[in-house]
């Protein structure tokens, strides 16, 4: 036999917005101070205040026929379901996204300070304040996304990282670096006195006044152990105890024979003119590659024939002069049409007239 519920049901066998089944709800879960099922005085106190809710939403926004089906949710259910409705046994902190970005500067400024936030969650963390804690951890994380934060460039705390253990090398480098530095420093040596003209200092005179002595490097009498008579020299110590045989290059013993076709060559015309030496040119004599009769023209050059261009290119370039006139005193047409100035007339007439 169902029960039939009502639509004001507010029992926790309704966790969310969606029923669990029976046979899906855990056995952990039990139904603690139920709702009863005859509640129909509520019905009208949840639809006035539906009715004011809705009013002030068609208050506050714009309608608008876009804006309207946008703001319809594409998923009509709960997104999660839980199993179980126990009490967790950690504190759940929900934080929005939109509410970590505050965009006034009051809100900016508002915050608290860091300093200030870390000294009290310590505080909580010895009394053992869980809430308060995870509530400090909350304005912790505020405040370091603020602007003045960034600003100031403050970073999250970070653990310290363990030092390692030093190795017994290490220690005792350490301990002669201590040694090192707890010796006594050593006084400073006296300044030299101070000398006049013409004086000097007794202790370096003395000094170089003792001559120098001279150490004899006496070489030891060479002798033969009774080792070196039992010694048997290795096979290495054989190789490189002979001497070393480089071939003579510059001598070629055994020189090859001279090809057959080297015998019957004939040199030309060419090769026989580069083999004569060269002459040299005496003060007395000109130039020996100065020929005998430098003037003289080559019979080719008798014989040549020049073409009609050679012809045309040949002949001399007439300018025509610009300068001198056909007829230098010739009056033009326009000068005798022209009627003089009277500034012209004055500056005409002859001076002192």
């Amino acid at each position: 036999m169902t029960i039939q519920r009502l639509k004001c049901d507010l029992s926790p066998e309704l966790t969310t917005c969606l029923q669990l089944k029976d046979c899906v709800r855990p056995d952990c879960c039990p139904t603690r101070n139920p709702i009863p099922y005859d509640a129909e005085c509520f019905v009208g106190d949840i639809g006035k205040e539906l009715d004011q809710l809705i009013r002030r939403h068609q208050r506050m926004f714009v309608k608008r026929k876009r804006l309207m089906e946008m703001a319809v949710p594409n998923r009509r259910y709960c997104r999660f379901v839980p199993k179980c409705a126990c009490p967790f046994p950690k504190s759940i902190e929900m934080v929005r996204p939109c509410d970590a970005q505050s965009h006034t500067r009051t809100e900016q400024l508002a915050l608290p300070m860091v300093r200030r936030l870390l000294q009290r969650r310590r505080t909580a963390i010895l009394v053992g304040d869980s809430i308060g804690e995870s509530i400090l951890n909350r304005w912790l994380r505020y405040s370091y996304l603020s602007l003045y934060s960034r600003l100031a460039n403050t970073q999250p705390l970070v653990k310290p990282k363990k030092k390692k253990k030093k190795t017994e090398k290490q220690l005792a480098r350490h301990e002669k670096y201590i040694e090192k530095l707890a010796k006594p420093k050593k006084a400073p040596k006296p300044a030299k006195p101070e000398r006049g003209e013409g004086q000097f200092d007794p202790q370096r005179l003395n000094q170089l006044a003792c001559p120098k002595a001279y150490l004899e490097e006496i070489k030891p009498k060479w002798e033969l152990t009774s080792q070196m008579k039992d010694y048997k020299a290795t096979k290495r110590i054989k190789q490189i105890s002979q001497p070393v045989m480089r071939e003579n290059v510059h001598i070629n013993e055994t020189p090859e024979k001279v090809s057959p076709s080297a015998l019957h060559y004939k040199p030309s015309a060419r090769i026989k003119e580069m083999s004569v030496p060269l002459t040299s040119r005496d003060a007395n004599q000109g130039m020996a590659d100065v020929k005998e009769n430098p003037f003289g023209i080559a019979p080719n050059a008798l014989k040549y024939k020049p073409s009609t261009r050679i012809k045309e290119l040949a002949e001399p370039k007439e300018f025509e002069n610009t300068h001198i006139r056909e007829n230098p005193f010739a009056i033009s047409p326009a000068a005798l049409k022209a009627k003089a100035s009277p500034r012209l007339i004055e500056l005409a007439k002859p001076k002192g007239g």
